[in-house]
């Protein structure tokens, strides 16, 4: 028994007289210690990383998950706004509170992209007076600058926009668009610049008048539109810059072809949208050749560059080289439906030069009707510019049709560029003005679209199941062979 006791004596101890429960409580309060030490110096490192990174702006820490990308600045706004070299102050004057969480995060972004830009919210429950001192009413976003005394105001209602007709019909509020960067950059171009143009559209032909997305656009450029009838108003206005020429089905009378042909001659600058009809308008096509551009008889077809089966819509080929169509790039997605087409002629002057930069390919067809159909290369958009001495020129554009800025089409298919083309060539003549617009985010579902629809339907409705399919079977026959 004592043996026994010696022994178990024994194995207790150490070499040193310690026992094996003291070695191990030693040993394991080392390791606590060890372990607390990590967690503080864990913890410690977590605070002072916060405290870093509390210190960044807030533009630097978020990051745009949605699908829309609404907090993505485009490069045209960060190279102008790099580039500006005078203060402009943003003020909102709303609650912040009250103002939509997305406005309110676009806005710290926006005005981190400049050193000369800055932002404050103003209530005006608290502070009624800043109405009057900004001559402005409350919901509103006033951009100014004291360093050219001028300034401009945004609605902030104006930013999100939405469904009027579903909101009418069925009281459904749809969400459509997000416009903050394009009226922003605008805004702030316009305080800073003091050139302003204005258009007018014609009327007295069964025209149709320019959507009111197209007007947005050219507003941001800073031009206005009206309207004018050549015949009853007395002729084109004085201060017209631009007359626009959208969709008509009546011919124009010889006095309205005089005024327009002296009209371009002193410098004018008129843009022609034609009918989508196959019409005979002999003063508009006379128009058009003294300009180098002669229209064809029937209805434009492309068999290669169309869209789901129907080569009446199809997608034009670029060339971007022509400075009306500078800002597109050739692989942009342009979609036109029933269109008229174009040849390039020999213009009445030398002194004016054609330059097409619409075309279809070479696989377009003119077709008058089923016995009529006339093969070849098509122009569909083209500008004929006149020098009329050193410093002035004027520019004719003719686009083959109305399709260019139809609603339907651009709000069917948000990710066409045709607004954008529009609203460059239109603009193009004009070098005291910025031709800055930029197209608000869509906050609609977007959905591809292909060019030649017959292929990818053959490709995704035949050949890939089928495929699939083949894949499926072989490998079924190898198991049951197992």
């Amino acid at each position: 028994m004592r043996l026994f006791e010696k022994k178990e004596t024994e194995k207790e101890t150490s070499p040193a007289g310690k026992s094996v429960k003291e070695l191990l409580s030693r040993h394991s309060s080392r390791k606590g210690a060890y372990s607390a030490g990590l967690v503080a110096l864990a913890v410690v490192a977590v605070l002072v990383f916060n405290l870093i990174i509390g210190q960044l702006p807030a533009s630097k820490m978020q990051i745009d998950l949605t699908d829309s990308k609404i907090y993505n600045i485009t490069q045209t706004s960060k190279d102008y706004l790099s580039n500006i070299d005078k203060d402009v102050e943003i003020h909102v004057l709303a609650d912040k509170s009250s103002v939509d969480s997305r406005i309110v995060r676009f806005l710290d972004k926006y005005v981190s992209l400049s050193k000369h830009l800055t932002l404050d919210y103003i209530n005006p429950t608290v502070y009624p007076s800043a109405l009057t001192t900004y001559n402005a009413d409350s919901n509103t976003i006033v951009v100014s600058s004291k360093d050219t005394g001028r300034q401009e105001t945004i609605n902030i209602s104006d930013i999100i926009g939405y469904d009027q007709m579903a909101y009418l019909t069925s009281q459904q509020y749809t969400e459509t668009s997000f416009d903050a960067e394009g009226l922003l950059t605008s805004a702030i171009d316009g305080v800073l610049t003091d050139s302003t143009r204005k258009a007018y559209e014609t009327t007295g032909h069964d025209e149709t008048a320019m959507p009111m997305d197209v007007e947005s656009r050219l507003s941001k450029v800073h031009m206005s539109v009206d309207t004018v009838n050549l015949l009853t108003d007395g002729g084109i206005p004085k201060d017209c810059d631009l007359l626009v020429i959208n969709d008509p089905s009546k011919d124009l009378a010889n006095d309205e072809l005089t005024m327009l042909e002296t009209y371009l001659a002193g410098g004018g600058q008129v843009v022609y949208c034609m009918a989508a009809k196959d019409l005979s308008l002999p003063n508009f096509e006379k128009l058009c050749a003294d300009y180098g551009l002669n229209v064809v008889s029937g209805m434009i077809a492309d068999t290669q560059r169309y869209y789901q089966n129907n080569p009446y819509l199809f997608f034009p080929v670029v060339d971007n080289s022509v400075d009306a169509a500078s800002s597109i790039t050739s692989d942009a997605t342009l979609l036109f439906y029933a269109s008229r087409g174009m040849t390039v002629g020999t213009p009445t002057r030398t002194t004016i030069t054609v330059s097409p930069f619409l075309s279809t390919s070479a696989n377009g067809i003119a077709v008058v009707d089923e016995d009529h159909r006339t093969a070849g290369t098509y122009v569909v958009g083209a500008v004929a510019t006149e020098k009329i001495d050193d410093n002035t020129t004027a520019p004719f554009t003719a686009y083959g049709a109305t399709s260019l800025i139809n609603s339907q089409i651009t709000s069917s298919f948000s990710n066409v560029e045709n607004n954008d083309l529009f609203v460059e060539s239109a603009t193009v003549g004009f070098k005291d003005i910025s031709s800055i617009s930029i197209s608000p985010v869509s906050l609609s579902e977007e959905y591809n679209t292909v060019t030649t629809g017959g292929l990818w339907g053959i490709l995704f409705v035949f050949v890939i199941p089928m495929a699939v399919l083949a894949a499926g079977f072989v490998r079924w026959v190898r198991r049951r062979r197992l």
